[in-house]
């Protein structure tokens, strides 16, 4: 078996069936998908289960107590065939040779591949392409790959990242890709592009993602601080340390604090990141990447503060 695409599942019955008609689409056949039911309790076990009732050859439903994403993603893991494994979110769906351009692309040498998203919206006018991999001029890929969205979903890894070196998503929390991806990265500068965008990342209300007054924002505080620790335990710190910086910059002062600036809990956010940033990265408006980011983006870093909050929030929050 050449690829397993893990599907975790939790009440999409309104976008399941979209989701795996794209996966029996795929021209890629030796692949398998195991459909990991976290515990649904809508329709969407009957819906998978009619894709493998018909597809036996290439659907797989494995049935858990309700765990939560990361869960839902390790336990597919340990049933695992393929040489390669590929996650999917439920309620996105991929263009038909996807996975056998990810193989071809993987097997030129590669550890991980990387490819394009397409944010997809209902109305087409919204829908727009984020790079697999930045186009920032960074001459170190692994850095470079840090610097790039950290999704599980849009790559295609070497399996034995997750069955022989232990790479597992954290538990019980919001952001879980970052300390996987970002590891995986650091551990191999083997990294591949795939220059195309046949993933579609739908842009749903409800969704996760989605949540931007939700107390659990605050759980990427605990993210930053896994990253942190995996790095400095593994002796990635020093070598990645502008990435790391970065990195924080990025989900603590700038598209985190987007989000923050939403939520009724704005205070207790901005003083945790500014608790953070002093002690860990204190000259972090030095940092080299920052001037990669838009004119908008820039000044907001620079300008940001408890006194100017007031005009931002009212700006950015609407």
């Amino acid at each position: 078996m050449k690829v397993s695409v893990i599907v975790p599942m939790y009440n999409v019955e309104q976008y399941l069936e979209e989701c795996l008609q794209s996966l029996e689409a795929q021209t890629l056949q030796d692949m398998e998908v195991l459909i990991v039911n976290d515990g649904s309790t809508d329709h969407s076990p009957e819906i998978a289960q009619k894709f493998v009732s018909e597809h036996p050859d290439r659907f797989v439903l494995l049935h858990k107590p309700n765990g939560g994403l990361s869960d839902a993603r390790n336990y597919g893991v340990r049933y695992a065939k393929g040489e390669y494994i590929a996650f999917l979110d439920s309620d996105d769906f991929v263009e038909p040779e996807l996975y056998e351009k990810l193989l071809n692309k993987i097997e030129e040498g590669y550890d991980v591949v990387v490819t394009d998203i397409e944010y997809w919206y209902t109305e087409v006018s919204r829908r727009f392409v984020m790079k697999g991999l930045t186009d920032w001029p960074v001459a170190d890929l692994q850095k470079r790959a840090m610097l790039s969205p950290m999704f599980a979903w849009n790559k295609l890894y070497r399996a034995d990242f997750f069955t022989e070196k232990g790479m597992a998503y954290p538990l019980n929390t919001w952001y879980e890709d970052i300390p996987v991806t970002t590891m995986i990265f650091a551990q191999t500068s083997r990294i591949g592009y795939l220059p195309e965008c046949l993933i579609h990342y739908r842009q749903r209300e409800g969704s996760i993602m989605q949540n931007n007054d939700s107390p659990r924002l605050v759980e990427i505080f605990g993210i930053m601080e896994l990253l942190r620790k995996n790095f400095a335990e593994n002796g990635y710190a020093d070598k990645f340390r502008n990435e790391l910086e970065y990195l924080h910059v990025e989900h603590l002062r700038l598209y985190g604090m987007f989000r923050f600036i939403r939520s009724n809990h704005w205070s207790e956010y901005y003083e945790s990141s500014q608790k953070v940033m002093k002690t860990y990265y204190p000259d972090w408006k030095k940092n080299p990447y920052i001037k990669y980011l838009n004119t908008k983006n820039r000044v907001f870093l620079q300008f940001y503060n408890k006194i100017t909050a007031f005009l931002f929030n009212k700006v950015i929050g609407g």
